[in-house]
């Protein structure tokens, strides 16, 4: 009789389920109940949810017949997708997208958070593979939601698009996975590849070949990015916010699933691809960015090179380059959540907030604001002593243990050249003209993404003097892909 062992299984069913209940709260006669009732409910499962996955915390627990796992690597990725979600319902106050569709906009955000969690919780290839297309398609919805604007029914539509070729690419390569192997279960697809000796495997080379582009579809990295540019640009700036780091913490936490749970034994035969893309990214990523002047587009590519880095600590194949990546999701977390929440801001201050020109001496009317994104900046671009310096110091060192120190050295140098591209943004915030013909609105007090802004900011510095005990959690973490 299989083990159904429900509890392990309540963070993901919490989320899943209230993506039905916020769904059924926006059809209710009630214009109050309609209005915020959608998306306090989705905010309260969030936090319980994580609740639930500090509760989980500790050996693994399986759930229904071991499809769904509940160890620390998915519990502590959780939580990378439980804060992202949190932050876009935060940011959605006033947001219009989300004032004309309360009961759709937290339902599919919640829906596609309940995606990443069962991609990170996965025990099976069929979960992992229903786990990335629930976050998709809920997503395509998301980015076209704004059905009144072009821009965002042309992000959807790309999106559409390129994402089904991505799944499509993924799906062939875990079917030629399973051929190889006999099995859909990580841990017994594992034991075959290592007892089988499949090492040079036509067949297991091309699955693996397969796996690396469609994951690199989902995670906008080098040469699979063509798309992450214009749909970043036309999706509303919440759910930009939401895909650069829910879903590519969700296809990070894939590659560490596949290639560093169930494929350690192989590096041989999947290690120069990881490095291809990671180099493709850093390079195109950092070099396609110098000439951006929206601050959507700029993040964008600052998105793909960051791809390129997190990489890094997968393609070293060891347990420190693991533990690296989990450190740096969380510091790419905070970053990139403080920019896109003065993003957010601008866009509803002035008609051309998305404009680098729009930041231009900002700090003389939101010196607070101006501040966050100043810590995001230097934070991306690896100035110490904020997370993100640390995050990149733990992930060229982890390559340099693994042998790679030319890979770490790539990566350094992409670090240098994208100084030039973030400390532009903050050039122009504290030395720039004040326009004084620009239009301010004035719409009140954004509160909701203010909060997340300095909070995300806050983090970004916090992180910085909280390592030791947060790698001591990332290396539990990272331990536990390959426990048994």
């Amino acid at each position: 009789m299989a083990d159904i062992n429900i509890v392990a299984a309540t963070p993901v069913i919490i989320v899943a389920g209230t993506s039905v209940v916020t769904l059924s709260l926006g059809l209710v006669p009630w214009r109050r109940v309609r209005l915020y009732g959608p998306l306090l409910a989705a905010g309260t499962a969030l936090i319980a949810a994580m609740v639930m996955s500090g509760v989980l915390w500790g050996d693994r627990q399986l759930a229904f017949d071991g499809n769904i796992r509940a160890d620390r690597f998915s519990l502590l990725l959780n939580f990378v997708f439980l804060i992202a979600a949190l932050a876009v319902i935060m940011f959605s106050w006033r947001e219009p997208a989300s004032v004309d569709r309360r009961g759709e906009w937290p339902s599919l955000v919640l829906a596609s958070t309940a995606g990443m969690m069962l991609v990170a919780g996965s025990g099976d290839l069929i979960t992992l593979f229903l786990g990335i297309e629930l976050l998709s398609v809920a997503l395509y919805a998301l980015c076209a939601i704004e059905v009144w604007r072009e821009r965002s029914l042309e992000s959807g539509l790309k999106y559409l698009i390129v994402g089904a070729v991505g799944s499509a690419f993924f799906l062939y390569g875990l079917a030629m996975l399973f051929g190889a192997t006999g099995s859909l279960k990580f841990s017994e697809i594992g034991r075959e590849i290592s007892q089988q000796s499949l090492a040079n495997e036509p067949f297991l080379l091309a699955a693996i070949a397969l796996i690396v582009v469609g994951l690199g579809f989902k995670a906008s990295a080098a040469p699979f990015h063509m798309w992450t540019p214009d749909v970043y640009e036309g999706a509303p700036t919440g759910i930009t916010a939401f895909m650069s780091t829910g879903t590519k913490a969700a296809a990070i936490a894939a590659f560490l699933l596949i290639f560093q749970g169930i494929l350690p034994g192989v590096e041989g035969d999947w290690q120069a691809a990881i490095i291809t893309i990671a180099v493709a990214s850093i390079v195109v990523g950092n070099i396609a960015a110098l000439v951006q002047r929206n601050l959507k587009r700029l993040l964008a590519y600052s998105s793909i090179a960051q791809a390129g880095y997190l990489l890094i600590g997968i393609a070293t194949g060891t347990i420190a380059g693991a533990e690296a990546t989990l450190y740096y999701l969380f510091a790419y977390l905070a970053m990139t959540l403080a920019a896109f929440a003065v993003v957010l801001i601008r866009e509803r201050q002035v008609p051309d907030g998305e404009r680098l020109e729009s930041l231009s001496g900002y700090w003389r009317t939101s010196p607070l604001l101006a501040v966050v994104m100043t810590i995001a900046m230097l934070s991306l671009a690896g100035f110490p002593p904020l997370s993100g310096f640390v995050g990149k110091f733990l992930l060229f060192g982890s390559a340099v243990d693994a042998d790679l120190a030319w890979l770490a050295v790539v990566g350094a140098i992409g670090s240098v050249v994208s100084v030039v591209y973030y400390l532009r943004v903050v050039g122009v915030i504290w030395f720039g003209q004040t326009d004084p013909e620009r239009e301010e609105r004035r719409l009140g007090p954004v509160t909701g993404a203010t909060v997340v802004g300095v909070t995300s900011a806050l983090a970004a510095i916090a992180l910085t003097f909280a390592t030791n005990p947060i790698l001591d959690v990332c290396r539990g973490a990272a331990e536990s892909l390959l426990a048994p």
